[in-house]
């Protein structure tokens, strides 16, 4: 039996996605924002790649929210990988860089989940 998600679960859906769609548009062009976009800075295409990957994610998710649930967790993975990008690529010490990166991991992180569990919300009340 399939079950069929309500309305406003896929509404809340596609409103969550399409901030993690905003967060990954404003990943990627942050490198040129903060003024390290300009060179061959690894952390520059870190963010250029995985701000393009959040920002198909939720334009995919946004568009089909009923049957894409699964790209809202992926973009989860990729809020935890922009959260610890700082770390990773030690750019701790320049604090508006660092500062950009954690918020917009902890945002895609805590959208990315709103939305998955949004339509499991949905999908479990309508099958009742």
């Amino acid at each position: 039996m399939v079950k069929q998600q309500s309305a406003g679960a896929l509404m809340g859906a596609k409103v969550l996605s399409i901030l993690c769609l905003l967060a990954g548009i404003w990943l990627f062009i942050s490198p040129w924002v903060y003024g390290f976009g300009f060179g061959m800075h690894a952390d520059a295409w870190n963010s250029w790649g995985v701000g393009a990957a959040i920002f198909v994610l939720g334009w995919a998710r946004a568009v089909r929210p009923a049957s894409n649930a699964g790209l809202s967790w992926l973009n989860v993975l990729l809020g935890v990988w922009t959260f610890f990008s700082p770390w990773i690529y030690s750019y701790t010490a320049h604090e508006s860089r660092f500062m950009n990166s954690v918020a917009v991991g902890i945002i895609v992180f805590v959208f990315g989940i709103a939305s998955g569990m949004a339509t499991a919300r949905g999908s479990q009340s309508a099958g009742r």
